[in-house]
């Protein structure tokens, strides 16, 4: 049986083999540049093997995606030995030459890596072909699209020599296509408004100064399905948690810009459906097991019976996310449930909750330190190896690092299981070293100053353990300064530091007195939970006052003794206790600072100067949208003399300047005498606002308002008698030089004398305040 199947099978391979023609011959015609070993690599019909209808149309798919040739036609006829088959060709022509006409927002290499992204070639000595042309006209019109300019043209100019061809590729980008109005058909009897709706639009903004200012309102196409889901969020901020969002559609008008220029804008109509407003039901949770009920649906702060926001109930579950984070429950998942009642317009509410497993810290490392030492980095922070990995701890650490100013972490730290024990999380977190030491040459203006030289080193992470070492010489007009100080942040490997410093000064004070001093001081400080800490400070200064005005003195002897010239010692102790969580000494952009400053001068410790000096800070920073940030500070300060030795007129309080209220010159705003001389205050406040819009990483404009005053010891403190300053500043940070400059332009509506000029403009260096 097993040889008749052999046979079978035989008769059937010869039978095949007798009745298949094979190619006798290949011939290529028209071929001039492209080698007939080329045109054949691309085939896999071969002479002397099968014929194939089949295997020749795979062969003309091939050959032309090569993009040598512009026509190929492919016909077969019979030969004595078989089948020849006869390839024409028509070869494309050489790339001699390309050349692009862009601009600054749509470069040559942005061009060239978009297309090889897109698997296009396009350089010289490759074939042109048509087809690819078009594409690369495609491309390039979708990147002018994606950067707002949707009426941008893309034209390809050809110049043919011969057999080669050179291309000219002009990109014409055309205006920017803003976002001139944005409407929501199928709002109209919805209690939303349409303003409410845009603002979810944070990448497509209706054209105004602000949108313009941030270039939002240039039509982002990437951007635009962000932008409807934001739409849809913030109709189910308002209780309609079924609506629907619809495909936008665009239109075109003619619309004056911001600066009167009339321009052709887009506008963008979204249909919405809202469909039913939903109000509060029942709140449940389920699957907690380490947590009481109670507790985690009091952080939901959704009420029954009221309408349904479902960004409060976003913002719950975040609530709830960090309270296990902070228990070590990193893994944890809540997934909310609503059950919604169309007829009585009602959602109940249910936390579905997986805690998961404990999760602790198995190593933490660093990065990026090649100068700083590991524990200098590690002390700092609030999480310890083997101990719970403690999430809340892990953004307080972060907070620590760019309060230190030694380094900076720019994104969030590598979180990874451990891969020898899966209960454990390793982290490492990227670090990059600030400028740790400067060696500085500056000839400048400041308020305080005047013109002035100066030389100095100072270094913030000295050796790199951390400690502060710093040296300065200054010589200016108003000011002269030598000072040397060292601090050791970390004494005994505790929280605690321990510094000096010895100063030589010169201070003119314009228009009331020179102020020269030398002396030291000792300071202690400690850290004792998290952001709250305390520091002691011992001052010894010999003070020698000259030049003072004779506008103070005139009054009586009495003024001369209170303000007069001569030599005086200062032996003061002053403690502080502050908490702050501000992110940064430089670019702070949230947290909030209490602080309370008390100075002891005299009594018990000698010197000639007695009296009990108080300062009350506060300071808070918001972070809004787009960077953002609202910053204010307010200011207490008071003076009480003791014994009758009276108080100095350089420790009393002066306001004006960039530290304070910035529109005027320093220390010009307090109570005068019958001259009009500032004479000081033995009390003052001051506020700070500011709205700070970043452009770049070192430039940002700042929208600010100051106001306060000082006030004599028998003048109540009055909201009615104040000084105040609002303005534009602009600040430009130096990484060099590690500081940012001010340019100050203000507007007081009160002056402090009839021919003084309601606008100023101030030169400072210097955050405002932190």
């Amino acid at each position: 049986m097993k040889k008749i199947i052999i046979a079978i099978i035989v008769i059937l391979m010869i039978n095949t083999t007798l009745t298949t023609e094979t190619i006798e011959k290949i011939v290529l015609e028209g071929n001039k540049k492209v080698s007939r070993d080329t045109v054949l690599f691309y085939m896999k019909s071969r002479e002397k093997g099968m014929f194939s209808e089949d295997l020749l149309r795979q062969d003309f798919k091939s050959l032309w995606k090569t993009g040598f040739f512009e026509n190929i036609a492919i016909n077969t006829e019979s030969g004595p030995g078989g089948k020849i088959v006869k390839i024409k060709v028509k070869e494309n022509l050489l790339i001699s030459s390309i050349t692009y006409k862009t601009s600054k927002k749509i470069k040559e290499s942005d061009i060239v890596e978009k297309l090889q992204e897109n698997n296009i070639v396009l350089m010289p000595f490759s074939y042109y072909s048509p087809a690819k042309l078009k594409r690369v006209e495609r491309i390039i019109k979708e990147m002018l699209i994606d950067k707002g300019y949707t009426q941008g043209k893309v034209n390809i100019v050809t110049k043919v020599d011969k057999d080669q061809i050179a291309l000219t590729i002009n990109v014409i980008r055309g205006p920017k296509t803003r976002v001139g109005w944005i409407t929501f058909p199928g709002l109209k009897g919805a209690n939303v408004s349409e303003g409410f709706l845009r603002g979810g639009m944070k990448n497509n903004k209706k054209h105004n100064f602000f949108s313009m200012l941030g270039g939002k309102d240039v039509y982002n196409k990437e951007k635009i399905d962000e932008d409807l889901e934001k739409v849809k969020e913030k109709l189910q901020q308002k209780g309609y948690l079924e609506a629907k969002v619809g495909k936008p559609s665009f239109s075109r008008g003619q619309r004056k810009t911001v600066f009167g220029k009339v321009q052709e804008m887009l506008t963008i109509s979204i249909p919405v459906e809202p469909g039913p407003r939903y109000r509060v039901g029942d709140i449940n949770i389920e699957g907690n097991k380490i947590i009481k009920s109670e507790f985690l649906r009091s952080l939901i702060k959704l009420k029954k019976g009221k309408i349904y926001n479902i960004k409060k109930r976003n913002k719950g579950i975040q609530e709830i996310q960090k309270i296990y984070g902070s228990l070590g429950h990193i893994y944890a998942q809540i997934a909310p449930v609503e059950n919604l009642d169309p007829i009585k317009k009602i959602a109940d509410l249910t936390l579905r909750i997986h805690e998961g497993e404990v999760a602790y810290l198995g190593k933490l490392e660093f990065k990026g330190n090649t100068f700083t030492k590991d524990h200098v980095i590690r002390r700092e922070w609030f999480l310890r190896e083997g101990g719970r990995l403690n999430m809340n701890a892990l953004e307080t650490s972060l907070t620590r690092m760019k309060q230190l100013g030694l380094v900076t972490i720019e994104k969030m730290p590598d979180i990874r299981p451990n891969p020898q024990d899966p209960q454990k999380v390793d982290i490492i977190a990227e670090v990059k070293e600030l400028n740790r030491q400067m060696i500085n040459f500056n000839v400048g203006y400041s308020g305080y100053d005047g013109w002035f030289v100066a030389l100095g080193y100072s270094t913030q992470n000295f050796m790199g353990m951390g400690e502060t070492l710093a040296l300065s010489f200054q010589s200016g007009t108003r000011a002269k300064q030598y000072r040397l100080a060292f601090t050791e942040p970390y004494l005994f490997n505790l929280p605690a530091s321990l510094g000096f410093s010895v100063h030589k000064t010169s201070l003119r004070y314009p228009y009331l007195y020179t102020r020269r001093g030398e002396g030291f001081n000792i300071s202690t400080s400690f850290r004792f939970w998290r952001y709250y800490g305390a520091s002691l400070f011992y001052s010894f200064e010999s003070v020698e006052v000259s030049d003072v005005n004779e506008d103070i003195l005139f009054s009586s002897p009495y003024y001369y003794l209170y303000y007069g010239e001569g030599k005086r010692k200062i032996s003061a102790i002053s403690p502080t206790f502050y908490y702050s969580t501000v992110d940064s000494p430089l670019f702070p952009s949230r947290g909030t600072k209490y602080m309370i400053n008390y100075r002891y001068s005299g009594g018990f410790l000698g010197g000639d100067v007695n009296m009990h000096k108080t300062k009350i800070q506060f300071v808070k920073f918001i972070p809004l949208r787009k960077r953002h940030v609202f910053g204010m500070q307010l200011v207490y300060m008071g003076i009480i003399q003791f014994g009758d030795i009276p108080i100095p007129l350089y420790e009393k309080f002066f306001l004006g300047g960039e530290q304070s209220i910035r529109g005027f010159d320093i220390y010009r705003i307090g109570p005068r005498n019958e001259r009009g001389t500032v004479v000081g205050g033995n009390k003052a406040f001051y506020a700070n606002f500011e709205y700070q819009i970043p452009m770049t990483q070192q430039f940002t404009f700042i929208l600010f308002y100051d106001v306060g005053n000082a006030y004599d010891f028998n003048q109540p403190i009055s909201f009615k008698n104040v000084y105040s300053s609002m303005g534009l500043e602009l600040k430009l940070f130096v990484p060099m030089l590690n500081v940012p400059f001010r340019l100050i332009f203000a507007y007081n509506p009160r002056i402090l004398r009839p021919d003084d000029p309601h606008f100023a403009f101030r030169f400072a260096v210097g955050p405002s305040f932190n």
